[in-house]
């Protein structure tokens, strides 16, 4: 069985069309967002409307957020997210680079084990997944310092796997699997893939050629929500007809919320995704990835 991940990144807006052709880094995205103000409104805009939509069509869906953000609008956060339907995990405390921090013991469970005490305090819930700020391109392989910190701080899977080769997008592919060979089997990777939406909607980032994705690139930016669709629908098919087990597009609702205020471009998808895959949580694929 093929399975569609929705998840969502819930960090602060990343002004990138103001900050010129700067290379992404966490620093700059430290010293770039806020969390007040319209950019914190935006953003709580995006939130709400991907999470209609999911609501619209009953379908589930993991929202992974920074602890700053909940930090700043946890009672916004709560009104939009508090429903069964969707599973919320972790995005660290900052965005900080987690593979940089591996040797500051104080600021890794500061992003690690703070900022998932703070989601759970906030939603009552248990957080076992974490996605990796940035992505990175063979996950966490041969990171066991960090590895260790996630599964003593109580995550079980995680989302790392999200670069292509030399530190480009899109991703490839990358199906599921366990850190087995690093020493840790309990912890599951469940990777990204194609392209991260703030980037395909003109975020500055080295963009590999040639394609690597089996579809191809989409020949300009995409500017609609129809067109962005268009760039993701592909990997639906793909996914399904090659029978590989996950397809997990990266979005930001603050980006899909840029696009279009209604998160036409995540109807379409869901919808295009249910007739072809089962739609799942990153939770729920990581219990069904327990029972393999």
């Amino acid at each position: 069985m093929s399975y569609y991940l929705a998840a969502y990144d819930v960090e602060a807006i990343y002004p990138w069309w103001e900050l010129g052709n700067q290379p992404y880094s966490a620093d700059l995205y430290h010293n770039s967002v806020s969390y007040r103000g319209e950019h914190l409104q935006e953003c709580l805009n995006g939130v709400a409307a991907v999470a209609d939509v999911h609501r619209k069509l009953q379908l589930p869906a993991t929202f992974f957020l920074v602890g700053e953000l909940v930090e700043h609008a946890a009672a916004e956060l709560r009104k939009i997210l508090n429903y069964s339907l969707f599973d919320l995990q972790c995005h660290s405390y900052s965005h900080a680079d987690l593979i940089q921090l591996q040797e500051q013991p104080d600021a890794l469970k500061h992003e690690l084990l703070d900022s998932k005490r703070l989601v759970e305090k906030t939603f009552g819930r248990e957080v076992i997944g974490l996605t990796l700020p940035a992505g990175s391109v063979n996950g966490l392989r041969g990171q066991a310092t960090l590895l260790r910190a996630l599964r003593d701080a109580g995550y079980r899977y995680i989302r790392s796997v999200g670069l292509g080769p030399l530190n480009t997008i899109p991703a490839p592919l990358t199906q599921p699997f366990w850190y087995r060979e690093d020493g840790f089997p309990e912890i599951l990777e469940i990777g990204l893939h194609a392209w991260h939406d703030n980037v395909l909607s003109g975020q500055p980032f080295p963009i590999h050629w040639p394609p690597i994705l089996p579809w191809g690139y989409p020949d300009r930016l995409p500017t609609t929500a129809f067109e962005m669709y268009a760039a993701y629908a592909p990997g639906i098919e793909y996914v399904a007809d090659q029978n590989l087990t996950t397809y997990v597009p990266c979005f930001h609702p603050w980006s899909i919320y840029r696009v279009d205020r209604r998160a036409l471009h995540i109807e379409l998808l869901l919808t295009h995704a249910r007739r072809r895959l089962t739609v799942v949580s990153c939770t729920e694929f990581y219990q069904i990835a327990s029972t393999v």
